[in-house]
C-alpha cells in the first residue's frame, strides 16, 4: 500500500524481536502467489500492494462475511485478489476493478496462472464506470478499496448504496502517507487529504454504517460495517 518495500508487519511489530517473530509463524504466506510477486517485483511495484500479513487481514476480514459476491477497487497486479480469493466459497465471485492495461494485463495473467478464473474476473476500464455495471449485481458482501484516493469518497458512496446490511467495506491507505488528512489548515491539504478527510465523514455516517474503524496497518484500513 506504499510505493517503497513493504515491511512484514508495518506498524504493528514494536521490536526486531517480535517481527521476526511472526515472520516465523507465516513464513509459508511469504510464497503465497509467488508468481505474482515475481512479476510485480521486477516491475518495481512490489511496494504499492499489500504485504504477505496484510493479505491474511483481508482474506481473515472477508471471511466472516461468508461472501458470494465481493468487489475489490484497484486490482494491481491481482496480489489482494488472491488473498481475498482464498475466502471464497465454491460459486463465490470477486470482481476485481483495474483502468490501468499493463495491470489489468498482469492481473489477468496471474488469476489465470492460478486457476482462479472461476473465482476472479478483472474488468477493465475507470473503476466509477465498472461500478455502474456492477450495480446491477447489488447487494455484495464484501468490498475493498485500494484505488486513486481522490475518488474514495465515490468508491464509499457506492459501498454504502451497494453491500447488503451487514456486508463489510475494508479500504487502504487511509492514514496517506503525510497524514495530512489531520490537518486543521485547509489550505495545507492536498486533494488527496481532502478527498480522505470527506471519505471519513461518510464512514462515520451512522446513517449508513453502523459501525467503522481504522487499524495500524501500514498506512492504515479502514473499516465500516453496512447498516
Amino acid at each position: 500500500m506504499n510505493k517503497e518495500t513493504p515491511d512484514s508487519f508495518p506498524g504493528l511489530c514494536k521490536t526486531p524481536e517480535l517481527a521476526a517473530y511472526f515472520t516465523a509463524l507465516t513464513e509459508a504466506d511469504e510464497g503465497f502467489a509467488a508468481h505474482v510477486l515475481k512479476a510485480m517485483t521486477a516491475a518495481g511495484v512490489r511496494g504499492a500492494s499489500v504485504t504477505a500479513m496484510q493479505g491474511r487481514l483481508l482474506e481473515s476480514l472477508a471471511r466472516l462475511c461468508s461472501p458470494r459476491k465481493a468487489v475489490e477497487i484497484g486490482s494491481l497486479y491481482g496480489y489482494s485478489a488472491h488473498w481475498i480469493a482464498r475466502a471464497l466459497p465454491d460459486g463465490a465471485r470477486l470482481y476485481s476493478l483495474e483502468k490501468e492495461p499493463v495491470c489489468v494485463n498482469a492481473a489477468k495473467e496471474g488469476i489465470e496462472a492460478s486457476g482462479l478464473t472461476r473465482k476472479v474476473t478483472v474488468m477493465d476500464g475507470p473503476a466509477l464506470e465498472s461500478l455502474k455495471t456492477l450495480a446491477k449485481l447489488a447487494p455484495f458482501d464484501f468490498c475493498f478499496i485500494d484505488a486513486d484516493l481522490e475518488n474514495y469518497p465515490a468508491y464509499l458512496r457506492w459501498a454504502a448504496s451497494n453491500l447488503r446490511p451487514g456486508g463489510l467495506v475494508v479500504a487502504g491507505g487511509a492514514f496517506l502517507k503525510s497524514g495530512d488528512c489531520a490537518r486543521a489548515d485547509e489550505a495545507a491539504r492536498g486533494a488527496a487529504a481532502r478527498s480522505m478527510r470527506e471519505f471519513f465523514h461518510v464512514l462515520f455516517d451512522s446513517d449508513r454504517f453502523l459501525s467503522s474503524a481504522v487499524l495500524p496497518s501500514g498506512e492504515g484500513l479502514a473499516l465500516g460495517i453496512k447498516k
